[in-house]
């Protein structure tokens, strides 16, 4: 069986926006549980793809260097995935970006995440999530 084409990563971007009620209940959580209070904002890091790949049902795994991303959706101009944790862009700081098909072979995309500023605004000034994956 043919190997599936790797999706080309050309950007990515991390954009602090409102969280969700969902990511709120996560940052309540964590809140608690990590004996450190998180800012009401949710980081989402959008990878750009050109182009973007139709789905199909060979998936491939989204890494940060070794750590397989959980969770990532599609937005128009590609994947992105979400962290409400801060901590996350210094532990993966330089982290090279790779897709897998297999978590054995790596497709290394030349990107790297950098560390998210830590937003200081009142959660209220932040944009939609939607808002900032429907801009693209």
């Amino acid at each position: 069986m043919q190997s599936p084409t790797p999706p080309n990563a050309v950007g990515v971007e991390v954009v602090a926006t409102r969280p969700t009620a969902a990511d709120s209940a996560v940052i309540d959580h964590l809140t608690r549980t990590a004996g450190r209070v998180l800012a009401p904002v949710t980081y989402l890091v959008k990878v750009r793809l050109d182009p973007v790949p139709p789905a199909t049902s060979m998936g491939w795994a989204l890494y940060v260097d070794d750590f397989r991303v959980p969770k990532y959706w599609e937005y128009p101009e590609g994947v992105y995935f979400t962290t409400v944790d801060p901590q996350f862009f210094q532990e993966h700081r330089g982290g090279r970006l790779r897709f897998s098909s297999n978590g054995t072979d790596f497709i290394d995309t030349g990107l790297v995440l950098s560390e998210a500023d830590v937003v200081s605004r009142d959660a209220a000034e932040l944009p939609d999530q939607a808002d900032v994956l429907r801009s693209g």
